[in-house]
């Protein structure tokens, strides 16, 4: 099976299972929101839960990242069981490593609450206190699921990883619908530990199946368990300059209209909807490292190529639908109850310059994933820091002209210099990625994009002008014309990208081959 074909197929399957994902999760806040309201109790909740996270989610994300490199080594290198006994140990590693910081952080946790939530005060401080107990376990959780994570990525098994989030937020969402009433915030707590629990035991027997077996390693000075500290801390640190760079822009914002801070969250919800990209990148990213691991640099420079156009053929097309429809979308999604017109307008401001920086964000992730697989986790980090800075500056020169739509605009220019730069740093690290096909396929998904917006505006006003007032006609009317607009976006690509044609024919024959024996 190609390249392509395999990563198509993978990435396809990932997607739905993500989409899948982010509507339970959605879920999941309407019922807790509809069963809790805005009251000091969900506050103690969100802030119990953020400190685990706060304190260990952003390392456990980090070593999970790193493990898949690691892995696939050994997998190439040294084969299944030694890959197995290097996952063996460093669990055992982490296990030991996230209770003793559980264990400190139980003991400690009223003065972490102190510091992490200084305005809490009385009832709502020691519930807040409680909850941080009751959740302080999710990181050990987390750590393991994530190391399980990366090695089934890595053994080339996106399903089950990729769906780990729906039993998670299912469990939550029935607790609180069920058990709500009787045990209040605290049943949705242990729900949260329980659905982290869930996220392993879903994940294990998959990589039992692959011939893993648990065993009782631990090895605190093994070569590769240093390695991957060692790649996980600029990861690391990168996540923290993005949590800086996010304060930074919601302290601008603090000056700004009132309204202005929740239009930013609201559109990043919509931003982070992104679920093309974020399954490229899981697909290809143990697909790069075992290539680079079995030093077929070809293959490498292939798959980042075919991941580069992949997000520019998807993404260009998404952010002009995103600027063109912006309006109706919010309207459709969040206009009720106290989200009223001035709302929408402001969410569309910020959603509109936040779209420009779309594809350069799913370009970002398959680049960075593409030094992590050459064990190279410093220049990403590097061009995130210098990519921080760039925001920053333009937040305090914009922001004053633009307001709301600068700090958008200043994000979206941030994210469009770090894929420039990544790009550039990848070409000099591993030579030619084929710039000439991928700037074709840009101007390309570009000219195309266009076309099928003008024929999207004008198709979409005329649809409503013919259908009666209502959100069920607003739904009706931008389906119908997304899929109008991409069936032309669609049919331009096919006539002026080769490639595409003989891929599209290639997968016709193998469908047309199987009918015919059946």
């Amino acid at each position: 099976m190609s390249i392509a074909k395999n990563t198509a197929k993978a990435a396809g399957l990932v997607m739905v299972i993500t989409f899948i994902s982010k509507v339970t999760g959605f879920l999941r806040e309407v019922v807790l929101g509809s069963k809790f309201g805005t009251t000091k109790d969900v506050d103690a909740y969100n802030m119990a839960q953020n400190i685990p996270m706060v304190l260990f989610a952003a390392i456990a994300a980090s070593i999970g990242t790193t493990v898949i490199p690691l892995f696939s080594e050994y997998l190439t290198k040294k084969g299944r069981d030694k890959a197995f006994e290097f996952i063996n140990n460093l669990l055992n590693v982490i296990i030991l490593m996230t209770v003793l910081f559980t264990v400190i952080a139980a003991i400690a946790s009223p003065i972490i609450v102190k510091i992490m939530a200084p305005g809490f005060k009385g009832d709502v401080y020691y519930e807040t206190l409680k909850l941080t107990i009751i959740l302080l376990p999710v990181m050990i959780f987390v750590a393991v699921s994530n190391i399980i994570t990366g090695a089934l990525q890595s053994l080339q098994h996106f399903a089950v990883p990729a769906m780990i989030g729906i039993p998670y937020n299912i469990i939550i969402i029935g607790t609180a619908l069920m058990y709500g009433a009787k045990y209040g915030i605290y049943g949705v707590a242990i729900a949260t530990v329980i659905g982290s629990i869930v996220q392993i035991l879903i994940q294990l027997p998959v990589l039992l199946k692959f011939g893993f077996k648990y065993r009782f390693v631990l090895n605190l000075k093994d070569e590769s368990v240093r390695k991957v500290i060692i790649l996980a801390i600029p990861v690391l640190i990168g996540t923290s300059i993005q949590v800086i760079n996010t304060y930074v822009d919601r302290m601008i914002a603090s000056y700004l209209p009132a309204g202005s801070i929740a239009a930013l969250n609201y559109a990043n919800r919509l931003i982070g909807f992104d679920i093309f990209s974020m399954a490229i990148a899981i697909v290809i990213y143990p697909m790069l490292s075992r290539y680079f691991a079995s030093n077929n640099i070809d293959e490498f420079i292939k798959g980042i190529k075919m991941a580069v156009k992949a997000i520019l053929y998807i993404m260009i097309p998404v952010t002009v639908g995103a600027i063109i429809f912006r309006v109706p979308i919010i309207r459709i999604l969040f206009e009720r109850g106290a989200f009223d017109e001035r709302s929408t307008y402001l969410t569309s401001i910020a959603f509109m310059f936040y779209s420009l920086g779309m594809t350069a964000n799913g370009l970002r992730n398959v680049l960075s994933r593409g030094f992590y697989s050459l064990k190279d986790t410093r220049t990403p980090m590097i061009n995130g820091a210098i990519a921080v800075l760039i925001n920053i500056g333009l937040n305090l020169a914009i922001v004053r002209y633009l307001a709301l739509g600068g700090l958008a605009l200043s994000t979206s220019v941030a994210a469009t210099a770090t894929s420039l730069m990544l790009m550039y740093s990848l070409r000099k690290k591993i030579g030619r990625i084929g710039g000439y096909e991928i700037a074709s396929a840009f101007v390309k998904a570009l000219i195309g994009s266009a076309i099928m917006g003008t024929f999207a505006y004008f198709t979409f006003n005329m649809i409503t002008k013919y259908l009666p007032d209502g959100k069920i006609y607003d739904v009706l009317s931008l389906v119908m014309t997304i899929f109008i607009g991409s069936f032309i976006y669609f049919v331009f690509i096919l006539l002026t990208d080769n490639s595409l044609v003989s891929y599209v024919k290639k997968g016709a024959s193998i469908i047309k081959g199987k009918l015919a024996k059946e």
